[in-house]
């Protein structure tokens, strides 16, 4: 273990959203053959162990002070990188790196001599994942794939009538979220053009309360508050089902983003000044501004999350929904069929037990891969379901994520279509290659067959 790359990553800023998106981060350097340690507030610890497959988490308070960082600094041993993406290095914490002795810090504080990755005018004009990408590309990585980890209730018991609009007025500060009665409005107008729709009211437990003030003031038959929402893996299953998502800047749009979910984000206007957190640019998602007076939030920092045009927010998310036919297109593709690496045998025999136990329809799969190579690379986006970080190996040391996205092959010589999964080991080679992937199925008999056609959701992948 001593010649891996050692990286040490603080998150006890202990916001969600942040971590949403820095999530990628840690499955890249997995590539590299890192070694990464998270330090994070207790209620993170869970997120970035089982989740996002860290080696380690040391489970500190919000800003630490001197006495709780030298004493981390001993349980760490030897760091060869300290990733600091998260504000201004505090007095405390430049003790702490003069104790680490890292060979690279990466930060955005560029005034201080200890940071030699200086990031903060380097970067100035680059969102988030992309200043974490150019980490990564300065550790050695060829290529970055920005897909967010989000985490995916293993099952999801509401998706049956899981509403197609969820709305989230919340924030992590007062100034942050919509008053409520914006929110009142908002929702109003959003089951007004919606009639056919079901409409979703997002809270947490904290927020459950006026959340159902919300519900009675908003006076609608299709808008319910969401009841069962304690964490967020909860609000998750709701994303994922859902035709689309209205939310003020919080880790609910970082989620909808990594979900590939129809996004409405409302983000506060600040002049020309660059949001490094706004949702990257695509087809499935739209922001929304609410104009600020800027001296008040320059001499505050309190922003006014009210001053929006709700008629921009319906109009807007006509056009996010004017695709939406409520059925998934399918796609197909050719394939090729071609030799694996001939280890799947031994492992799937292992694996697929543990990923039967909350995903069962693979249960009577043949411990055994079909190699496709596609006619077109694709990327998994939204797959059908995500595993916790499971413990395969013999020792139980090493922890892998696995996606499977239900899929249907069809062959020459048959006229029927043989229900089958792609099977994603996040920790395969195979994930470099997008023009290959692995596909999991009954026992079938394909002695002499070069070539099939797969059927798929498109909205399950991207294609190059």
């Amino acid at each position: 273990m001593g010649d891996r790359m050692h990286i040490v990553v603080p998150r006890w800023d202990a916001k969600l959203g942040d971590s949403i998106v820095s999530s990628f981060f840690f499955r890249e350097a997995r590539k590299l053959n890192a070694r990464v340690t998270v330090l994070t507030v207790a209620e993170l610890a869970p997120l970035h162990t089982e989740v996002f497959g860290v080696d380690r988490v040391i489970v500190t308070g919000a800003s630490p002070g001197v006495a709780r960082l030298r004493h981390i600094a001993r349980q760490l041993g030897p760091v060869d990188v300290v990733v600091h993406l998260v504000g201004r290095i505090q007095p405390a914490e430049i003790m702490f790196l003069h104790w680490l002795r890292p060979s690279r810090v990466y930060s955005l504080d560029d005034d201080l001599r200890c940071v030699n990755r200086k990031f903060g005018a380097a970067t100035a004009d680059k969102s988030f994942p992309e200043r974490y990408e150019r980490v990564l590309l300065d550790l050695g990585a060829k290529a970055v794939e920005r897909q967010y980890i989000v985490p995916l209730p293993p099952l999801f018991q509401g998706a049956a009538d899981a509403p197609q609009i969820l709305v989230n007025s919340y924030a992590s500060r007062p100034d942050k979220g919509l008053s409520f009665n914006t929110a009142v409005m908002l929702l109003r107008a959003v089951a007004d053009a919606y009639p056919g729709k079901s409409v979703g009211i997002l809270c947490s437990p904290v927020t459950r309360a006026d959340a159902q003030r919300l519900e009675t003031n908003v006076g609608r038959p299709n808008v319910r508050v969401l009841k069962d929402l304690n964490t967020p893996t909860d609000a998750a299953g709701y994303i994922i089902h859902a035709h689309a998502v209205v939310s003020v800047d919080t880790a609910i749009v970082h989620m909808a983003v990594g979900l590939e979910t129809r996004l409405l984000a409302i983000y506060p206007a600040m002049g020309g000044e660059h949001n490094p957190w706004l949702p990257p640019l695509s087809t499935k998602t739209t922001v929304v501004y609410s104009r600020q007076d800027e001296q008040h939030y320059r001499r505050t920092g309190q922003k006014n999350m009210n001053a929006f045009s709700i008629e921009d927010v319906v109009t807007e998310l006509d056009r996010l929904l004017s695709t939406d036919t409520g059925t998934d297109p399918v796609i197909t593709l050719h394939a090729r069929i071609v030799a694996g690496l001939g280890v799947a045998t031994g492992t799937l025999a292992r694996q697929l037990p543990l990923i039967s136990q909350a995903f069962p329809e693979v249960g009577e799969c043949y411990p055994g891969t079909i190699n496709l190579l596609l006619e077109r690379p694709l990327v998994v986006t939204r797959p059908d379901h995500r595993t916790a970080p499971l413990a395969w190996t013999p020792s139980g040391r090493i922890t892998e994520v696995f996606d499977l996205v239900r899929i249907e092959l069809e062959f020459d010589h048959s006229p029927l279509r043989v229900p089958a999964w792609l099977y994603i080991a996040h920790g395969s080679p195979h994930r470099q290659t997008p023009s290959t992937h692995e596909v999991i199925a009954q026992a079938l008999d394909l002695e002499g067959v070069q070539g099939c056609r797969i059927h798929l959701r498109a909205n399950a992948v991207a294609l190059a």
